[in-house]
């Protein structure tokens, strides 16, 4: 029994070993992170890869590989690495240790995205696990060809017409406007996005000439002016010729919080987001420059602010009265939108719903109840002409599509009050079903040796129930002179030894 015994605690062991091992390697990914020294290095300038590998015991080695883009990174060493043209091999011994990191060196030579990747394996005495992880750095270049487009590509008075009609090769231009026309707004936007515009001289206008000028810097530092002259007519007399009047809005102007923007009329030199591309639309009956995708999922307009220096990308409301700020995320040369998660849609068991903040945005996202995992959202993104889940890696800021998180409806999260256990475990996640499988067999374990302990208390009690005592077995005070029959010299010896009768 006591053999049984001691392998029943060897069997249970064995199996606490081995789901505490299965459980573990579930998240074996998490064992590989990658770190930059900088995660946007300028043009020709130097950057550290950090590889590091946590095992689920001592190590003896690994062996992985780093790819990159070759067009924007150059490798130049690294701790037991060789390679280049986009891949770079590793393999060193550990020596025992549990978490061991490798840094190998680049050079940024030239602008633009390198999605840097981890394949391959850690062994220990007896097995191994797969390593596996990635991220993202992008190249700027500060000092890239500067356009010397000093072009207006509109220009408006708020009262009176322009003579002659508006031309961007035309800098001097007349209007006419009657005396009771006190003040004169001028409308200017430049032809390149890059190029800054001022617009000089008052709006209030005295009798007779009044001079405007706008001027236009290039992004080079380029500049070219435009010059207005604008007659108001004395008192009694008339404009000649007769002016008429033009809207006091100027139709591509627009304004958020409370701030004044300028709508685009032209995106030709904006990067737009992939599936994407430029068209058209009307705004204060005006026509406008856009970016739509495929199937019309999003209008996007691009304003600028009065002081701002680049175009920003905005939606408009369904009734065109405001602009909300396009909600996306900027990961290398890739711009992912944030979209909101379809009505009557939520994550599946295991999940929670929570906020997280990616670049400018606050987003929701569902988060993993295992804290082991608290690093990870995943948020519901439109890219290249797709909606689709995608986890963010909050440490490493690491945005990757995730096609095994599966949305489910409302409905299908709540189960019936009356649903059978299979059910239920089949709408639990992976590692919350192995920890239900462990805990059965821990329990399973436990009940067979709670049994067995039961039969063998039983067997002992039995045997004590069972046992003919005879008083002539109790000790007595003559028990030194009892004789036992054992037969042979013993019995002889014994009889030998034995008191003689006093003879009378």
């Amino acid at each position: 029994m006591n053999k049984i015994f001691k392998n029943l605690l060897s069997l249970t062991a064995a199996v606490l070993i081995i789901f505490s091992c299965f459980a573990f390697t579930a998240s074996a990914d998490a064992r590989t992170t990658i770190a930059f020294s900088n995660n946007n290095p300028k043009l020709n300038e130097a950057v550290t890869v950090t590889v590091t590998v946590s095992g689920a015991e001592a190590m003896y080695s690994t062996e992985f590989d780093v790819s990159y883009n070759p067009d924007v990174l150059r490798f130049e060493s690294g701790d037991s690495a060789a390679g280049g043209a986009g891949v770079v091999k590793v393999a060193g011994a550990v020596s025992g240790a549990t978490k061991q990191s490798y840094t190998l060196s680049f050079t940024a030579i030239a602008a633009g995205s390198s999605t840097v990747a981890v394949s391959g394996k850690t062994y220990y005495n007896e097995n191994d696990d797969n390593l596996g992880a990635s991220a993202t750095m992008n190249v700027s270049n500060p000092d890239p060809a500067k356009s010397d487009n000093a072009d207006l590509k509109s220009l408006s008075l708020s009262k009176g017409t322009l003579s002659p009609k508006f031309s961007a090769a035309k800098t001097t231009y007349t209007a006419s406007v009657a005396n009771d026309v006190a003040d004169v707004k001028v409308y200017a936007t430049a032809a390149d996005g890059e190029a800054k515009v001022e617009v000089s001289g008052k709006s209030a206008l005295e009798v007779g000439e009044n001079v405007r000028t706008v001027t236009v810097t290039a992004a080079s530092g380029a500049q070219k002016t435009y010059k207005i002259t604008i007659t108001r007519a004395a008192e009694g007399e008339t404009s000649e010729p007769e002016q008429t009047s033009e809207p006091e809005v100027n139709p591509y102007e627009a304004t958020v919080d409370g701030v004044a923007y300028t709508v685009a009329t032209d995106i030709s030199g904006i990067a737009l987001p992939k599936g994407f591309s430029a068209s058209v639309a009307e705004y204060n009956g005006a026509e406008v420059a856009v970016a739509k995708d495929a199937d019309s999922n999003y209008t996007v307009y691009y304003l600028k602010a009065a002081d701002g220096e680049a175009y920003a990308p905005y939606l408009l409301s369904a009734d065109g009265a405001s602009f909300e700020k396009l909600k996306y995320a900027q990961f290398g040369d890739k711009t992912y939108i944030l979209a909101e998660i379809p009505e009557g849609s939520t994550a599946p068991d295991g999940y929670y719903d929570t906020f997280i903040k990616i670049g400018d945005f606050d987003v929701k996202a569902f988060a993993s109840r295992n804290e082991e995992l608290s690093d990870l959202y995943y948020v519901y993104c439109f890219y290249d002409g797709s909606f689709r889940m995608y986890r963010y890696d909050s440490k490493e800021n690491v945005l990757q599509r995730a096609p095994e998180f599966k949305l489910v409806t409302e409905s299908e999260n709540k189960l019936p009050q009356n649903a059978g256990f299979a059910s239920r475990f089949k709408s639990l996640s992976s590692n919350a079903k192995i920890t239900v499988i462990g805990l059965l067999l821990a329990a399973l374990v436990a009940v067979v040796l709670i049994v067995l302990l039961v039969v063998r208390l039983a067997k002992g009690r039995q045997s004590v129930d069972n046992y003919d005592f005879n008083e002539d077995m109790l000790f007595r005070a003559d028990f030194d002179n009892v004789t036992v029959a054992d037969g042979g010299k013993n019995e002889a010896k014994q009889e030998e030894n034995k008191p003689r009768e006093s003879e009378e």
